[in-house]
């Protein structure tokens, strides 16, 4: 729980550093949208109250103000629904350039450690999701939702506290069902981005014009078209099973939200609340219902957003891996260069019981073309790398202009090197 709070309270310092005007704008929109549902059943009530009593030129009035309360809402959904897109977007800008500073002022022995290549990778997915420049929102989104419904909750409690509970319980069916398909829907799509992944993998062999040459003279064609096919079956049988189970539960929510709605209704009645009350509680439950109904997606989006924030902070703001500044290179002029010195160099990878390189003695001299020739896996990249300081040598010495290559940015800083 103090996790999850302090990545909210995280995503908010985040969105109005990037961008408070538009927060404040979505904050106040969700405000006024949070209060329709009780304007619209105290004046539909009145409306009513006022055409029972043949009253016109009031009922009139609240017609008209019930209008108005209508296009508000209309264009507040509208303008929360751009804004949020606007800060989504410059928060997405941000968040990718923090991180591409951040791996810019990364020590090079820790970015080649597995521990901090899964960090930084659980931080690219973090940003990819989504979850985490949405996070300020939904959490926003769940706020306006629980205080739409106390207010009209509130509301209803002057006249009846059991039918307010129920009132207040009409909105959790659906919103509960959200929730469940969420949790659903993520772990289907995983799945069905597999699936997909691998049919394109099938279909790109198909439809590159060498390799489908190669397929077909091989006669192998048929066997990836088959695996495409496959694999789309897959996928599509996934989905039509994500479908199927989702008109089920919303089926079960929407009886469950009748029947809570119902009994709302009837402790109203019995309370001996008029026609005119009874008719704008009624319009006003049922619009907190269909304004709540993705309130389980939002739930779903701020557990998960607080996972991305997690795993972005783990890179970005945390002490675990230190920062270098700026490289300080002396920018020596070319003739000074005189040779890079290998001695003895030998080459261990982590977790392997063998040596990738042994014992290398290499002159590289002022202005020599060399060529590194060997077999696939024979190490010729390993050496490139232990030369450039990439890869940590287990024995010997690489010297570079007198220095030893393990300062490692020096070295960088006076190497260049073009990858095939």
């Amino acid at each position: 729980m103090k996790k999850l709070f302090s990545s909210i309270l995280w995503s908010f310092r985040l969105a109005w550093k990037t961008c408070p005007g538009t927060l404040v704008s979505v904050a106040l929109s969700l405000a006024v949208i949070a209060c329709i549902p009780l304007s619209q059943s105290l004046l539909i009530g009145n409306t009513v109250s006022a055409l029972s009593g043949s009253n016109g030129g009031t009922a009139w009035i609240y017609i008209v103000a019930l209008a108005l309360v209508v296009g508000i809402n209309i264009i507040a959904k509208r303008w929360v629904i751009s804004n949020m897109l606007i800060l989504k977007s410059k928060v997405n800008y941000r968040v990718h350039c923090m991180l591409n500073n951040r791996l810019s002022t990364f020590p090079l022995s820790d970015i080649g450690s597995t521990k901090s290549q899964e960090d930084i990778r659980a931080a690219r997915e973090a940003i990819s999701k989504q979850e985490l420049q949405v996070h300020t929102m939904s959490v926003m989104t769940l706020v306006s939702a629980f205080a739409m419904v106390l207010l009209l909750c509130l509301n209803i409690a002057n006249v009846s506290i059991v039918a307010a509970i129920f009132a207040a319980l009409c909105s959790l069916p659906l919103s509960i069902a959200m929730v469940i398909l969420a949790k659903r829907d993520y772990a289907i799509y995983t799945l069905m981005y597999e699936d997909y992944r691998a049919e394109n993998y099938y279909l790109d062999n198909l439809m590159a014009q060498s390799r489908a040459q190669e397929l077909h003279l091989m006669r192998a064609s048929r066997f990836f078209s088959q695996r495409v096919a496959s694999w789309r079956r897959r996928a599509a049988g996934r989905e039509l099973s994500l479908e199927s189970v989702r008109g089920i539960i919303s089926i079960v929510a929407g009886l469950l939200c009748s029947v809570l709605l119902f009994a709302s209704l009837y402790f109203l009645v019995d309370s001996g609340a008029n026609i005119s009350y009874v008719a704008g509680s009624l319009i006003g439950i049922i619009a907190c219902v269909d304004a709540t109904q993705e309130v389980g997606y939002s739930f779903g989006q701020i557990i998960n957003g607080a996972l991305s924030v997690q795993q972005f902070r783990r890179v970005c703001d945390s002490d675990t891996y230190d920062h270098v500044s700026e490289i300080k290179t002396s920018n020596p002029n070319h003739e000074n260069i005189s040779k890079i010195i290998c001695k003895d160099v030998s080459v261990q990878y982590e977790g392997s019981s063998s040596f990738a390189l042994k014992d290398i003695n290499l002159e590289l001299m002022n202005n020599q073309m060399i060529a590194v020739v060997g077999a696939s896996g024979a190490g010729k990249t390993t050496l490139i790398n232990a030369i450039l300081g990439i890869t940590p040598i287990a024995q010997g010495s690489i010297t570079y202009k007198g220095a030893s290559s393990e300062s490692k940015y020096n070295m960088l800083a006076n190497v260049g090197l073009v990858s095939q």
